[in-house]
């Protein structure tokens, strides 16, 4: 299974995603702002971020930017809602375009997250597996 990076500035919606992905098998690191993910990343490499956007310190397109720049091959999922749920949808297209492999809008389901991470962990498999062939 996969080790992926929770970053969330909503303590509850974090650790519900962590508690889904232990579940599902993942191993998972948690991170309250885009800093502290950022840090994280550095110290623990994973295999997929998923990030909120809206957050303190350093959002979610910033820390999008960030690790992609770093770590090019690198998975992120992009994640929002609430109180911005207007701008959400634009929002997470932005963050499409930045190079999100996946987005997420608040309230989520369950199956939904499991779904779209194991979207975003095979195709880090068949990329992988591209490159061994060539």
């Amino acid at each position: 299974m996969a080790h992926i990076l929770v970053v969330d500035d909503d303590e509850a919606i974090r650790s519900f995603l962590a508690e889904i992905l232990r579940k599902a098998g993942h191993t998972v690191i948690e991170a309250e702002n885009g800093c502290a993910g950022f840090e994280k990343i550095k110290v623990d490499p994973v295999d997929l971020t998923i990030t909120d956007i809206f957050m303190p310190e350093m959002d979610g397109i910033d820390l999008l930017a960030a690790i992609l720049q770093t770590y090019p091959n690198s998975k992120v999922i992009a994640i929002t809602g609430g109180y911005k749920a207007m701008y959400s949808h634009l929002t997470l297209k932005l963050a499409q375009s930045f190079g999100a492999v996946d987005i997420i809008t608040k309230p989520f389901q369950v199956d939904q997250v499991i779904r779209k991470v194991a979207l975003a962990l095979q195709s880090m498999d068949i990329q992988a597996e591209e490159g061994v062939m060539t």
